[in-house]
């Protein structure tokens, strides 16, 4: 492994979490020794990437990795070309609506735009979900071999966000063929207590590039109410931006 390829390994380790990292907590992450770790560190403080808190000797991101966010979500048509159907989305429902597409083990928010004032870390774009409990994820993985499905739970594993998130190999099956059954996911606050999310695959050929979803809070609300108003156009935006 390069010395580029390991400084990567760092900056992916503190993009999943929400909390800066000590350097212990960054080896058990990426697997790499700490005499390692401070080289890389060091590197990546000078290049302007990461910060270090002076107090507690921890590392962050710096604004400066934004950069990347923008130069990627500025020049991607494709989430370009999502941006309008989303906005209208948004409006129609007044639900949250997001974007998402697959990243190894996970979805990554490409877009996500609020309708409803909700916790401001999961408005973020680049915000990383497992794939196994998002609904979108769940769509891209219906489109897939159960071989290849399989393969991919036991390499990346069965994280549980909440209580509700749902761990069982065979269940998580019988979940992502149902999707493929209906066109659709529905989870519940498998991802985030109180939160139920409906979403659609974006296709490419017959392929799942991305997920459209939208959330709503879970509390006091009728599934087949929600399924009625939203299905339909959640379905129509995922349709217009597919491909092939």
């Amino acid at each position: 492994m390069t010395s580029v390829e390991r400084g990567f390994r760092v900056l992916d380790a503190l993009s999943s979490s929400s909390n800066s990292m000590s350097l212990t907590e960054l080896s058990r992450k990426t697997d790499l020794a700490v005499p390692t770790l401070q080289r890389l560190t060091t590197t990546l403080v000078t290049a302007g990437y990461l910060e270090k808190e002076s107090s507690s000797k921890r590392y962050r991101p710096t604004v400066k990795t934004v950069d990347l966010l923008f130069s990627y979500l500025s020049r991607n048509q494709f989430a370009n070309r999502a941006w309008p159907h989303l906005v209208k989305l948004r409006e129609e429902l007044g639900l949250d609506v997001s974007l998402s597409v697959p990243l190894g083990g996970s979805m990554v928010y490409v877009h996500r735009l609020p309708g409803y004032s909700g916790n401001f870390e999961n408005t973020l774009p680049g915000k990383k979900v497992p794939m196994h409990l998002s609904a979108s994820g769940r769509c891209v993985l219906s489109f897939r071999s159960r071989e290849h499905v399989e393969t991919q739970l036991s390499a990346y594993g069965l994280e549980a966000l909440t209580p509700w998130s749902l761990t069982d190999t065979e269940e998580l099956m019988q979940q992502i063929s149902l999707c493929r059954e209906r066109g659709y996911a529905l989870v519940q606050q498998e991802v985030t207590p109180g939160i139920m999310t409906l979403a659609c695959p974006v296709l490419q050929g017959a392929t799942a590039i991305a997920g459209v979803s939208v959330h709503l809070p879970s509390a006091g609300s009728n599934v087949s109410v929600f399924l009625d108003k939203a299905l339909l156009p959640v379905v129509s935006v995922s349709q217009a931006l597919s491909m092939g």
